[in-house]
């Protein structure tokens, strides 16, 4: 049977029409399956900024019930139940948030806590002559013990949030790939088109489309700032808007999931504390350094360094001055180091240097030099420690080819940090 150019012409255009817009809907599909997962790291960031927002206030609940035993100020009664209002209110956020069976129980757990201890700081705030009275001071040392538990119960938040974004970022990560197929899959099937167009359609209209076949591999190289200025009333100036409004929202979307990936991977590998990188960084870094040094036969070496008496100063001036300690600790200790070196809080006060191209000698030395850096620093009430300043202790290990992996680096660094203690202290010890 006899087909007509018309007839040909006309089914081409509308089977390349009709495979363009299943493109353009593919793409819409994606981008909307794009924005839920943003909107799901933004609830996981919401999780996050809750907890950390909770044990700040925990820390600080104890404070006007301190105060009041110590000044007698009935107006400490108004700054403690403001503060239990705020609060009940993330409370009750963090119940409402979205999350597995244990984080559920955790929130009632912790609401649990709250009441418990905001009934016995109610009861001090109610005692009559608070100032020296010996019963006023039992029920805030309870208080107290208390609140250390319930401080540790709401760190758990951080915890569980953090498992969270590491599985969003995962689960963005993939959803990225996917973009990108969709993505190039739409850029083919553009390039198809201009094919099939050029092949059909005759020379008046030709420019516009080697404007568009060359915009299209513009784009298609990596170049999303590119956009189409064909301005024709036709088919082809269609195809040109709707080809830019695409990489429009292509490139918004991209510049969008890029920001939030480097954002979460951020999170994930920084301790929130002290700004430091994290434990679980430490541990994937120091078996990367591992293989390097194996490869290239180059030296390693690691200290462990742990601030001595910390538990006294934290008992003497509070967890919150405790954490004032830890961050400044931390930006001293990276003031020490060389740009190619890595300083990780690994929990508590334990820090962990990594030193790539180190030998065990000169890492003996950076040790001294920042052992006597924190020796001489002034760090405030540093006067209350024993021996009257702050100091630390520390282990330094060297990676010994073909008889260490991670773990029994780190042990050795360990070693040697505790010799350091049983030897008294504000020392540095090697093993290796």
């Amino acid at each position: 049977m006899k087909i007509s150019i018309r007839t040909k012409l006309t089914a081409s255009f509308l089977a390349v029409t009709f495979a363009f817009i299943l493109c353009l809907s593919i793409v819409s599909l994606v981008a909307q399956d794009l924005t839920t997962t943003i909107g799901q790291m933004q609830e996981v960031e919401r999780k996050v900024e809750l907890a950390s927002h909770l044990q700040l206030l925990v820390n600080k609940l104890l404070q006007p019930a301190n105060l009041y035993l110590v000044t007698g100020d009935i107006g400490e009664r108004d700054n403690l139940d403001r503060m239990i209002s705020e609060i009940s209110v993330i409370i009750k956020e963090l119940q409402k948030q979205q999350g597995d069976h244990e984080w559920q129980i955790l929130a009632d757990r912790v609401n649990q806590d709250i009441l418990k201890l905001s009934e016995m700081l109610i009861n001090v705030m109610f005692i009559d002559h608070p100032v020296g009275n010996k019963e006023a001071a039992k029920l805030i040392r309870k208080a107290n013990l208390f609140s250390e538990g319930l401080i540790e119960e709401s760190k758990k938040f951080d915890s569980l949030s953090g498992q969270q974004m590491i599985k969003m970022y995962e689960i963005a990560q993939s959803k990225g790939t996917r973009v990108r197929i969709a993505y190039y899959g739409t850029i083919a099937m553009a390039m198809l088109f201009l094919a099939l167009l050029s092949f059909f359609l005759s020379r008046y209209i030709n420019r516009p489309i080697q404007d568009l076949y060359r915009g299209v591999q513009l784009v298609a190289s990596g170049e999303l700032n590119h956009r189409l200025s064909i301005k024709t009333r036709d088919e082809i100036g269609e195809l040109a808007r709707e080809f830019n409004q695409m990489v429009e929202a292509v490139s918004d979307m991209k510049k969008d999931l890029d920001r939030r990936l480097e954002e979460t991977w951020h999170l994930a590998i920084t301790d929130a504390l002290t700004g430091l990188y994290n434990h679980r960084f430490c541990m994937e870094k120091i078996v990367e350094e591992i293989r390097r040094a194996d490869r290239y036969d180059r030296p390693l070496s690691i200290i462990l360094a742990d601030i001595d008496s910390f538990k006294h100063y934290n008992d003497t001036h509070g967890h919150l001055r405790g954490d004032d300690l830890l961050r400044l600790f931390g930006s001293v200790m990276k003031r020490q180091v060389r740009d190619a070196d890595f300083v990780c809080r690994i929990g508590g006060e334990e820090f962990v240097m990594i030193l790539p191209e180190t030998e065990g000698a000169m890492a003996v030395q950076i040790a001294e030099r920042l052992r006597m850096a924190i020796e001489q620093y002034p760090f405030p009430y540093q006067e209350a420690q024993p021996g009257g300043n702050l100091t630390i202790s520390l282990g330094v290990a060297s990676y010994i080819k073909g008889h260490m992996d991670s773990q029994k680096l780190l042990k050795s660094a360990d070693d040697a940090l505790y010799q350091a203690k049983r030897e008294g202290k504000n020392k540095v010890v090697t093993l290796t």
